[in-house]
């Protein structure tokens, strides 16, 4: 039975029916059905989908910009423009056939045609996110459009992260694509456009908090798309875009291939210095704000550098260390005069490696910055606001903890440790609040923070014992402690060693004093072997020495020696009261039963053959089972 068709659809049918034996037949009949019905889109639009079908990029081009000058209303129309607009945004998909010509296809449109076609869609695109796309595309494919359209994709795509549901996230699709793509772009040298410094500096602020949220700084959830690839450097850019657009200071908004840390900290301090009775400028707090989060920054990383390969990662704390006034002091890079109060003002920091003295110079980059932030009421309330919007809580609470020791301020230092309560940093609070208890002699609490800490110690990370934590001189002393188990546990025998020594010097004489300290020297052992002779010579003027622990803990060969050797004839002939259960009875040489003389001896060597155990795991041991002991030599 015969169907009735068109004139139209019937030289289509026969187009089509010609294409896959005689192309050019189709043409003929193509050519003729165009000329015959021009204003009819049936047949422009099957011309169009034939050159395209067999691969003819010019010809498909012409009768696609037919299409657009004629048909912009057709919904078929609007389809395969969809998919050209998608292509271009995909032009590096290189596994997509059709993607890739309908990419080479646009490219043989009209300049006209390319413009039109990108601002219709957009104006025509009802969803946000797809309008924005687009109108960024035609940006980027006509930097000469930024001055006319750039403004308004700005205000757009802030409007719309306000509204979103996800606004609150700065990593949310709107402001990458703000700050990414977009900023970018108005940045390039041919892009003119001109914004309120409103709005110049929503988009400094929009850009500190997204690139910081891209480098973990606040507690965002980032998904692996939301990693950005050198971030600083594309910060840095948009800080140079906008302080352009500002007029602030070239020399302040230069982040070139030369830059260091160092060198802008100097022109910070020389801008700062040429203003000091005009120092409410915005540039100023801007430009020291960023660099002073950069310093944040990299001194956060410092803290947990990368390891070589099998060896777990160490991370550092910073806290107070020691001093031996008999030792030479530490070479320092201060060459200028020493004031008074210089050498509690500025501390020695010492490090584990001279590789790791970055730490050091991060540090105290952040110190100096944050010092200037601090230098007037305006701009301390200024950082304020800028810091409640970018929510930098995390890292910023860990700095200012040691920002406080740095500077001695150590009640400001409890006072932020105690609102500590993460897990992870649990075995950092008790370490530094341990060591600020022990300078401000409450020894006991220090001892009760130390106990807090051993069950947080990494067992999984043993290291190694340090030979920095004490060095000469009389300059305050600090020092980034790596947080392994040997390290950690080194530094707490260390400040509990001096607690009961600075405690028993209260006291006429204690033996149970004695014994614990000769027991805690063993750790680190012969770097702290200057507190043995003063305890000897003590015991041989008392005459006797009485420790209940010694067989549980005491196995250094060196002390051994020295305690027999009081015992003996030549040493002075203590009494030596080691044995357990013995109720009243002294054991010494005068008039002593051959059989407790001769049980000594034996109870010397045994300890002398337990002197290879682990040091480490012994004193641990003394620590949480002889608590009552201990805090009784602490009284």
């Amino acid at each position: 039975m015969e169907v009735d068709i068109s004139d139209e659809d019937y030289v289509i049918q026969r187009a089509k029916s010609a294409l896959k034996t005689d192309p050019l037949s189709a043409k003929a009949w193509m050519i003729t059905a165009k000329t015959l019905y021009p204003n009819n889109f049936g047949v422009q639009f099957e011309a169009y989908c034939i050159e395209k079908n067999a691969g003819h990029v010019k010809e498909a081009a012409k009768c696609f910009s037919d299409l657009i000058g004629k048909f912009q209303q057709q919904p078929e129309l609007w389809k395969e423009i969809e998919n050209v607009t998608s292509a271009l945004r995909a032009e590096s998909d290189t596994n997509d056939p059709e993607k890739q010509f309908l990419c080479e296809m646009f490219k043989h449109i009209s300049s006209d045609v390319q413009h039109k076609l990108l601002l219709c869609t957009a104006d025509h695109c009802e969803d946000t996110m797809e309008h924005c796309r687009l109108l960024l595309l035609l940006l980027q494919r006509f930097p000469t459009a930024i001055s006319s359209y750039g403004s308004r994709l700005v205000d757009t795509l802030l409007s719309a992260e306000k509204h979103s549901h996800d606004g609150t996230n700065p990593s949310n699709a709107y402001r990458k694509l703000l700050v990414c793509e977009l900023l970018p772009l108005l940045a390039s040298e041919n892009a003119r456009i001109d914004l309120s410094p409103k709005i110049l500096q929503k988009l400094l602020y929009k850009s500190v908090e997204f690139y910081s949220g891209s480098l973990s700084l606040n507690p965002v959830s980032l998904d692996s798309e939301s990693k950005i690839e050198d971030p600083w450097k594309k910060l840095f850019a948009v800080v140079e875009f906008i302080g352009k657009q500002m007029e602030w200071e070239p020399y302040l908004i230069n982040f070139s291939n030369n830059w260091t840390k160092e060198s802008y900290w100097q022109k910070i301090i020389s801008y700062y210095q040429a203003r000091a009775n005009n120092i409410d400028e915005k540039q100023l707090l801007f430009c020291s704000s960023i660099f002073f989060i950069h310093c944040l920054h990299e001194y956060s990383v410092s803290l947990t550098p990368e390891s070589s390969p099998g060896q777990p990662q160490n991370t550092f704390v910073l806290v107070e260390a020691f001093l031996d006034p008999s030792m030479p002091s530490p070479a320092t890079e201060h060459k200028s005069k020493k004031r008074k109060n210089d050498d509690f003002l500025y501390p020695y920091i010492s490090v584990e490696k001279s590789e790791l003295k970055n730490i050091n110079s991060n540090f105290l980059t952040a110190v100096n910055c944050w010092d200037l932030l601090q230098a007037s009421e305006h701009f301390q309330r200024e950082f304020f606001m800028l810091n409640s919007y970018l929510k930098l809580e995390s890292l910023f609470t860990s700095f200012v903890i040691d920002y406080a020791i740095y500077k001695g301020k150590y009640d400001d230092a409890l006072t932020y440790l105690q609102k500590i309560n993460e897990t992870n940093l649990l075995l950092n609070k008790y370490i530094n609040i341990a060591g600020i208890l022990y300078l401000k002699k409450n020894y006991r609490s220090c001892f009760d923070h130390i106990l807090l800490a051993i069950p947080l110690l990494p067992n999984n990370n043993v290291g190694s014992l340090s030979n920095v934590l004490i060095v000469g001189g009389n300059q305050r002393h600090l020092h980034f402690l790596p947080l392994t188990y040997t390290a950690v546990l080194q530094y707490f025998i260390k400040l509990l060693l001096r607690c009961i020594k600075e405690n028993m010097d209260k006291h006429n004489y204690s033996e149970l004093a004695i014994g614990h300290i000769l027991t805690l020297v063993q750790l680190d052992w012969p770097q702290e072997e200057e507190f043995v002779p003063p305890l000897m010579e003590q015991i041989q003027q008392h005459g006797s020495f009485n420790y209940i622990l010694f067989q549980n803990y005491i196995i250094n060969v060196d002390i051994l020696e020295e305690i027999t050797y009081l015992w003996t004839n030549q040493g002075g002939q203590i009494t030596l009261d080691i044995i357990p259960h013995m109720g009243q009875r002294r054991i010494g040489t005068r008039g002593a039963d051959k059989g407790a003389k001769e049980e000594i001896k034996q109870i010397i060597r045994r300890q002398v053959a337990r002197s290879n155990e682990n040091v480490s795991e012994l004193l641990i041991r003394f620590l949480t089972h002889e608590r009552e002991l201990i805090f009784q030599s602490l009284m």
